[in-house]
């Protein structure tokens, strides 16, 4: 692993922390390139329920890519590096953004693969990449639209134009907007909420969420259904269930 990327486990929770303060936490090529590895790792870790990604410093989520990188690499290899911060998505633990700080370009398009962004007021929004002649490329563009709608995702992307942490909670860009000294604690009862949830019913959902969203209706319910049905197997799905009826706390297994 890279000097700039890092992980920490503590209990169920695992942290990826982006640390490349200096340069306000942007991602080299090298950097996005460690994050299929860094989540397919995490996802094989039956130890680890929740995943956290932090910028370190307390000044930037990231403020991006490293532009002094741009030019020297060719259309193949910008047409690749794109599907890197998909990673986040494509893990099947919940994956929280805690973000404090600038949040830009390919920074926000790894917080919108995250399926929840937690942020300080004092953190700001933006997809700059339309004033540098170029448009958002690791899958801000289609993950931001879905999350905003056509008009603010155009108003946003379009203009390059940044937003506030009570605009991006408005228009659904994050989660959760909180006091700057709350981040910490909002992250952990979320996370804490999430690890005490059972494993497979959580990956289920998200694989159920993200692939039925834009799926016609009826598949997207067959989906639904099949995986409910799959779900019976499990279990977790009993001892959910007997837990229940017992009137005492579910000990989930993930199995």
């Amino acid at each position: 692993m890279s000097e700039f990327l890092r992980v920490e486990r503590e209990g169920p929770l695992a942290t990826v922390w982006i640390d490349r303060q200096p340069k306000m936490n942007t991602m080299t090529v090298a950097m996005r390139n460690e994050f299929p590895g860094i989540f397919r790792d995490l996802d094989g870790d039956a130890a680890v329920r929740v995943v956290v990604v932090r910028g370190a410093g307390g000044k930037a989520f990231s403020a991006g890519g490293d532009v002094a990188e741009f030019l020297s690499l060719a259309p193949a290899d910008l047409e690749m590096w794109g599907d890197t911060l998909t990673a986040a998505e494509r893990c099947r633990k919940p994956v929280i953004a805690a973000i404090d700080g600038y949040t830009m370009g390919a920074g926000l398009e790894l917080a919108a693969a995250c399926d929840f962004r937690i942020a300080t007021v004092r953190s700001e929004f933006a997809f700059p990449e339309v004033r540098l002649g170029m448009i958002p490329g690791s899958g801000g563009t289609q993950r931001v639209l879905r999350l905003i709608g056509m008009t603010r995702a155009k108003l946003l992307m379009m203009t390059g134009q940044r937003i506030t942490a009570e605009r991006a909670e408005a228009w659904g860009l994050v989660t959760q907007a909180v006091p700057n000294d709350r981040l910490d604690a909002a992250v952990g009862a979320l996370a804490g909420e999430l690890a005490d949830r059972a494993p497979l019913a959580l990956r289920t959902l998200k694989l159920v969420l993200n692939r039925g969203a834009d799926a016609p209706l009826e598949t997207a319910l067959e989906l639904e259904r099949k995986a409910y049905a799959w779900l019976r197997s499990t279990h977790d799905y009993e001892e959910g269930v007997r837990s229940f009826l017992d009137k005492r706390p579910p000990r989930y297994q993930g199995r």
